[in-house]
C-alpha cells in the first residue's frame, strides 16, 4: 500500500463537509416542520437528522479511531433503523452533528500517514482504512442527500 497524496486527503475532506453542509442546509429548510414524513413506511425530518448524527458519532468517528490505533478492529455492519429519536429535536441533531463532522476531520488531517495504512475488518466491505470508512460515510451522506431531495420535493407539493 501507498501512502496517501496530500491531495487525495483533502479531496476526502472537502466532501465530509461539502456532504455535511448540503445535507444540514436541506434539514434546516424545514426545521419548522421536522415531523413531516412522506409516508408511515419512512423517515421524518427529524429522524433523519438524528440518524446523520448518530452515525456520525457512534459509527463513523468511533471507527475511524479504532482502526488509527493499530487494534485492527472488526465490524458489523452498523445500523439505527428502529431507534426512537421522536424525542430529538432537529436543529440539535445537527449542532451535534456539525461538531462530531468537524472533530472527524480535525482527526482525520492530523493524522500521520502511517496511520492511513492501517486496516480494520468490515463484515460488508473487508480489509478498511481510514479514508476508505471516510468515502464509505460521504457515500451514505450522498445516500441520505437524495433521500432527502425527494422527500422535500414531496413535502413542497404537499403544502
Amino acid at each position: 500500500m501507498q501512502a496517501m497524496d496530500q491531495q487525495a486527503r483533502q479531496q476526502i475532506i472537502d466532501d465530509l463537509h461539502s456532504m455535511h453542509q448540503q445535507v444540514s442546509a436541506l434539514l434546516v429548510s424545514v426545521a419548522d416542520d421536522q415531523d413531516w414524513q412522506p409516508d408511515a413506511d419512512h423517515w421524518s425530518f427529524r429522524y433523519v437528522a438524528a440518524h446523520m448524527a448518530a452515525c456520525d458519532k457512534e459509527c463513523l468517528q468511533a471507527r475511524i479511531m479504532q482502526i488509527a490505533s493499530g487494534e485492527n478492529p472488526k465490524f458489523e455492519f452498523y445500523s439505527n433503523t428502529g431507534w426512537d429519536f421522536s424525542h430529538l429535536d432537529l436543529k440539535k441533531s445537527l449542532d451535534d452533528w456539525a461538531v462530531t463532522r468537524q472533530a472527524i476531520i480535525d482527526y482525520f488531517r492530523a493524522l500521520p500517514d502511517v496511520k492511513l495504512l492501517l486496516t480494520g475488518q468490515h463484515a460488508t466491505f473487508g480489509a478498511i482504512t481510514v479514508p476508505d470508512y471516510l468515502r464509505i460515510g460521504v457515500e451514505h451522506d450522498r445516500e441520505h442527500l437524495e433521500e432527502l431531495q425527494q422527500m422535500l420535493s414531496m413535502y413542497k407539493g404537499q403544502r
